[in-house]
Formats: structure tokens, C-alpha cells, sequence
């Protein structure tokens, strides 16, 4: 197996991605916290709405979902020939719903004592990740931001049983297609479903590419030519200053036509260009900016990066009155929460999923060993003969 990884570029731990996480919560705690800092210069609230643009931290959250889980999903297929929909399934359980369901649980009580204002219907929404799909008049901010966890639980259910049905080649097939098709569904579901219009960025079928493109990247790694190729047209510098310069671009783009430019151009282009700068990230991280995402303390904040993106809600905001609502005890108290979660929740419920893995793979082994035992008698008997 670890012969395959390297052939498909592949490797135990895969570099960068903890950097990048760590630049995409940034993004997102600051487009957050902006708003909470008070009276602030022209020039700076353009810098901020640049550096702070949670929504392009989102998307890059999704394309490293995407190639994260089908990578996973390819070396359990490349290693045992299927892919246990059972053992994945239980896995992310244990890695999404312990902190999920604490901070869920966590506005449920703020919610009965009167603290913030969440109806029944936001509350189940949010706890059966179906939040992208419910109409609303009003954005509701403490639960606001379980729409993104909604999109990504809902590729987790679906994704791995197509690359399961389909095998890889066909799999990579289908990514391309959902990726290319997914601004004619975009652009369809605004003309065609008005009602929808304020969905279109959340919901699976209209926003899946921003995953598929992830999972299109993992794919294509498997493929030795196709690797080689992707590695040269990935290694010039030029690729994390572009994507410097799109974001800035992406931004004042957005600022200006919203919808008329993300749902049919933006969207896509923010894939493509995220989908470079990981796949540069991480072949080639022995850079400068590579070593800079791997340094240790903007790793940490990658790995505590999913807690930070549930509890920072409660704290970012001015919606909050306390003084944790403040700039900067407001910061503080969220990267606390999230230490808390991560070290308290996280930690050990991975701790018990690695335990449960090893447990799963010794049962496959021995069945796997039990079903070859007949064969193993016949050829036995067969050389005795």
C-alpha cells in the first residue's frame, strides 16, 4: 500500500492541508470579527474585506473536503478492492457530531433561557443538516453557519456510495461532470425556481462543484501521467500569486455584481483557482510558503480549525452584547472555545475512532482469512495429490 500511495502521490500525512485549513478559518474570523471592531477607515475596511472574506474561506473548506475524503476513499478502494460504507460512515460520525452537537446543544439552552432567539424549525433544521434547504425570512447568525456543515454531511452521504457503485474511472467522469454542469444548474434554479434564489449558494445540487473539484484532484493523482502533469503545471510561483491577486479581484467582483457574477463565473473560477493552489501547497511544500503552512502553530490552528468554525459564531458578532461579544475578548473567547472543544471532544472521540478502525480491520482480516481457508485446503489437498 505505501508503494501505491507514492505511485499515486499519495502519502500518509498529506502536507499543507492543516496550513490551509488554518487560512481559511482566518478568513473567516476576521470577515466575522470586522464588524465588531467598530468605526473603522475606507482603506481599512477594504483590506479587511479582502483578507476577511469568510465566504472564499468557505469554498476553500470545501475543495479541501472534497479532495481530502476522496483520497481516503480511493486508498481504502486501491487497498481492498471496495470502500466499507459502514466503516466511513461511523468514522466521520465520530469525527463531525460530538462538537457539532455540543455547540448545538450549547444554543439550545441559550435559546430556552431567552439569550438568542432560534425558532423549532431552525433548531431541527440545524440538527439534521437540512438548514441549506429551509427557506427563511430572516438569516438566523448563531445557526447561520450550519448550512455549510449541511452541504458537507450531505456529500459525505452521497459521494462515497457513487465512487463505490462507479469504481474510480467512472467516478472521475462524474466529478468533472458535476463540476462543469454545475453553473448551467446554478444559473437554471435562479430563472426557472425563484422561490430558490436565496438557496442557490447552499444547496448540494447548485453547489456541489466547490466539493466535486476537491474529489476531481484526489482522482486525478492516481494516474501517474497525470500526476506528472498536474505537478508541472502546479510548480511556478506564479500559482499562489495569482491566487493572490483572484482574491482580491474575486472580492471587488462580488462586491459589485453578487449573484450576476458568482452564480454563473465566480464560483467556478474560485474553484479552479483554490483547487491550484492546494494541489501547489501540497506537492511542493518544501517552499516557503509551503514550510510557512506547515509551521507548527498555523498547523495547530488547522487542526482545531472545524471547532473554531462552530463556536466563533456565538462570539462574532453584534449580536452579542456581553463583553464576549467585544473586539478583542471576542477573538479570544472563541480560539477558547475551540482549544476547549477540540481538546475536550475532538481529541478523545478520534482517539476512540482509531480504536474502533483497528477493531473494524481486524474483523475484515480474519473474514477475509476465513473465506480464503476453503481455497486454501483445496490447493492443499490438490498438491497432496
Amino acid at each position: 500500500m505505501a508503494k501505491q500511495d507514492m505511485e499515486s502521490g499519495f502519502s500518509p500525512r498529506i502536507p499543507s492541508l492543516d496550513g490551509l485549513r488554518a487560512v481559511s478559518i482566518c478568513m473567516v474570523v476576521i470577515g466575522h470579527c470586522s464588524g465588531t471592531m467598530g468605526d473603522l477607515g475606507y482603506q481599512t475596511r477594504m483590506v479587511l474585506s479582502v483578507v476577511g472574506a469568510g465566504r472564499l474561506g468557505v469554498s476553500i473548506f470545501f475543495v479541501i473536503s472534497g479532495f481530502l475524503i476522496t483520497t481516503l476513499l480511493v486508498r481504502e478502494q486501491l487497498a481492498t478492492g471496495t470502500i466499507s460504507l459502514k466503516n466511513f460512515y461511523i468514522r466521520r460520525a465520530f469525527r463531525i457530531f460530538p462538537a457539532f452537537y455540543a455547540y448545538w446543544l450549547f444554543a439550545l439552552v441559550l435559546t430556552v433561557i431567552g439569550y438568542i432567539p432560534l425558532s423549532h424549525a431552525e433548531l431541527v433544521s440545524a440538527a439534521v443538516y437540512v438548514w441549506n434547504y429551509v427557506p427563511r425570512q430572516v438569516d438566523t447568525w448563531f445557526l447561520g453557519h450550519t448550512w455549510s456543515l449541511s452541504l458537507e454531511e450531505q456529500f459525505y452521504l452521497v459521494w462515497p456510495l457513487v465512487l463505490r457503485s462507479f469504481g474510480i474511472r467512472l467516478g472521475t467522469w462524474i466529478a468533472l461532470t458535476a463540476v462543469v454542469v454545475a453553473p448551467i444548474i446554478r444559473v437554471s434554479c435562479y430563472f426557472l425556481f425563484p422561490a430558490t434564489r436565496p438557496l442557490i449558494g447552499m444547496m448540494l445540487p447548485t453547489r456541489a462543484d466547490s466539493l466535486m473539484i476537491g474529489a476531481l484532484l484526489a482522482l486525478i493523482c492516481i494516474s501517474g501521467d497525470h500526476l506528472r502533469t498536474l505537478k508541472q503545471l502546479v510548480g511556478s510561483w506564479l500559482i499562489p500569486v495569482a491566487s493572490l491577486c483572484f482574491l482580491i479581484v474575486d472580492t471587488m467582483l462580488t462586491a459589485h455584481f453578487n449573484g450576476a457574477y458568482t452564480l454563473p463565473f465566480g464560483y467556478s473560477l474560485q474553484n479552479f483557482m483554490i483547487v491550484l493552489l492546494i494541489a501547489h501547497c501540497v506537492f511542493y511544500d518544501r517552499t516557503v510558503l509551503g514550510r510557512t503552512l506547515n509551521h507548527a502553530l498555523i498547523a495547530h490552528i488547522g487542526l482545531i480549525s472545524y471547532s473554531l468554525y462552530l463556536w466563533q459564531q456565538l462570539f462574532l458578532t453584534t449580536n452579542n452584547k456581553t463583553f464576549t461579544g467585544a473586539f478583542p475578548w471576542n477573538i479570544l473567547c472563541a480560539f477558547l472555545a475551540a482549544e476547549l472543544s477540540y481538546y475536550l471532544l475532538e481529541k478523545p472521540f478520534l482517539r476512540w475512532r482509531k480504536r474502533f478502525s483497528k477493531a473494524s480491520e481486524s474483523r475484515s482480516t480474519a473474514k477475509e482469512n476465513q473465506s480464503l481457508e476453503p481455497k486454501r485446503v483445496i490447493l492443499a489437498t490438490s498438491a497432496s495429490r
